[in-house]
């Protein structure tokens, strides 16, 4: 009898594990993710030399991507694989949510397919609408796997708040360390796992120790991270240094906002001679604050056009001149130079009076938050704050109703994580380099598929009482 019940158990979980409109909804999505690489190729982009020649501004994890497919297929042939492969990965991690999805919401189908249709719709106006004219997917950038790596971590972490099981935790875990590893804008998985440890273990359940080990592995996968970084440098340069250029980003936006007697915040001569022909290059340009139109979204717009000619156009010739004139160094020891050099300017510019500092950060954080659902224009702005105000009421509402808000809710719990993956994201980047919709879009998807579900609840309550 014991044996048969064991039968009866490993059965109906063989019978769920491959429940064939899953299998025939994994097929679908991996077709279209497909399609792509097959229709345009190989998408060569502006960053993609840099990661294949594993630059030393690069984080670890694509270049060694990279690098293992060249090894695979060589020099002239490994692109497509790459591409196909992240293909593979993209349909596995919007399969994953979907099915998630339709597991805690009764086995609902509309919302599976409503999370695919969301989840393809970023990849389409990536490749039809949007100036870029290609999808993320079958690009050569850190994009092509952050995308997917990005909604898996989310499924884990969702999962794990849901279940408390010690494998979505690790999967949880294992996902940011990726994330993390690919691209530095990343550490917001990090930032996300402790505001989610805090809302639920210290602010609704207060478990303490419980608090104190989950923020523990938070930190501990930081660590791991720069560990990584450092080793990947020390196989590839034979030099025990994390990767180059972190400083530069908010060295940027403090060029961008100082003004003229900014200079004398400086003691040291050098930097103030860096500085002075840095800020001087940058006002001939018209790149600095004082120069962008009325409106935050005007403002927001001059930023971005002039982050990427302030950092690459000036600094980097600016500073690496000054280092090739005046040191004798390898390598290594002029990018360390480079970086001690924009780091000492970036810690003095902080001292610059913070009004128009605050300006731009309070107009490109919101134009974050609108290209993490939409595209920043007129209409598109009043349309962003129609949806959020839309999600937060029905969520509230749904806490309020259900009394829900210390209990472990499927549908609010993937409404606070995904909205705080929103606010995080934005503030966290709209802090160190311009909000493009390249660095927004990791929770459009997410945004819409957490909505529907929202939506989905309350119409289930609503039939249920009319019943």
């Amino acid at each position: 009898m014991m044996w048969t019940d064991r039968q009866e158990k490993r059965e109906g979980k063989l019978k769920k594990r491959w429940d064939k409109w899953d299998i025939c909804l994994f097929a679908a999505v991996l077709s279209f993710y497909l399609f792509f690489p097959l229709y345009d190729g190989p998408v060569w982009c502006k960053d993609s030399p840099s990661y294949a020649t594993m630059n030393i501004t690069r984080e670890p994890l694509y270049p060694t991507f990279l690098l293992i497919f060249r090894k695979m297929f060589g020099e002239d042939g490994y692109l497509m694989p790459v591409v196909v492969a992240q293909s593979i990965l993209a349909a596995y991690a919007t399969w994953k949510l979907a099915v998630t999805v339709k597991e805690y919401k009764n086995g609902s189908k509309l919302l599976a397919l409503l999370s695919v249709a969301f989840q393809f719709g970023v990849t389409f106006l990536c490749r039809f609408v949007a100036i870029r004219g290609s999808s993320y997917i079958d690009s050569i950038m850190t994009e092509g796997l952050g995308l997917s790596l990005y909604v898996l971590f989310i499924v884990q972490l969702y999962k794990y708040i849901t279940e408390e099981k010690a494998v979505n935790l690790a999967g949880t875990a294992f996902f940011a360390f990726l994330l993390v590893n690919l691209r530095k804008q990343m550490l917001v998985s990090l930032c996300l796992m402790a505001a989610v440890f805090l809302l639920y273990y210290l602010i609704k359940e207060r478990r303490g120790k419980k608090l104190l080990l989950l923020l523990g592995m938070t930190v501990g996968i930081f660590i791991a991270c720069r560990f990584t970084d450092k080793l990947y440098n020390f196989c590839v340069r034979g030099a025990w240094i994390e990767h180059s250029g972190t400083a530069m980003g908010m060295l940027c936006t403090l060029i961008y906002t100082s003004d003229e007697g900014d200079a004398n915040l400086f003691e040291d001569e050098v930097l103030r001679g860096l500085y002075e022909e840095i800020s001087g290059e940058a006002d001939r340009q018209g790149l600095k604050i004082a120069y962008a139109p009325e409106g935050w979204v005007d403002l927001s717009s001059h930023y971005a056009d002039s982050y990427d000619a302030i950092g690459y156009g000036i600094i980097n010739p600016v500073v690496q001149g000054y280092i090739k004139d005046n040191w004798n160094c390898t390598e290594i020891e002029a990018v360390l130079k480079y970086d001690e050099y924009c780091g000492d300017m970036t810690k003095t510019l902080l001292g610059q009076e913070k009004g128009d500092l605050i300006r731009v950060y309070a107009a490109n954080a919101w134009k974050g938050f609108v290209n993490s659902i939409a595209r920043v224009n007129r209409l598109l702005n009043i349309y962003a704050v129609g949806a959020y105000l839309l999600y937060l009421g029905l969520y509230g509402y749904w806490i309020w109703e259900k009394k829900c808000w210390a209990k472990r809710d499927t549908g609010a719990v993937l409404a606070e994580i995904v909205l705080g993956g929103v606010i995080i994201n934005s503030l966290v980047v709209g802090a160190m380099i311009f909000c493009q919709p390249r660095y927004m879009i990791y929770n459009m998807g997410l945004f819409y598929t957490a909505l529907s579900v929202l939506i989905y609840d309350h119409a289930e309550a609503f039939f249920a009482r009319r019943k």
